[in-house]
């Protein structure tokens, strides 16, 4: 996996309004349900504040475990990916 550069800087800002619109989309999500399930109104929001960035790491971490250990299993991989895009 390799990123261009020039690329990156050309649509910086579509990549970091999207980046940002899904995690606080994410963070709404996790913080309704918290409210939901019974949690107070803070303990919800840190819960959101702090679960919603986490699934956008793992296709980084993911991607790069793939591409380091030249394992590719496709059914494994398609679950994987899939479960990381849920998270």
């Amino acid at each position: 996996m390799s990123i261009d550069p020039k690329l990156f800087v050309s649509k910086f800002p579509v990549i970091v309004g999207t980046l940002g619109l899904l995690i606080v989309g994410k963070t709404l999500l996790v913080t309704g349900v918290g409210r939901y399930f019974g949690l107070s109104t803070v303990a919800a929001a840190r819960a959101g504040v702090l679960l919603a960035p986490g699934g956008e790491f793992a296709f980084v971490a993911f991607g790069d475990a793939v591409n380091q250990v030249r394992i590719f299993f496709s059914f494994l991989f398609i679950i994987s990916y899939r479960s990381c895009s849920i998270s």
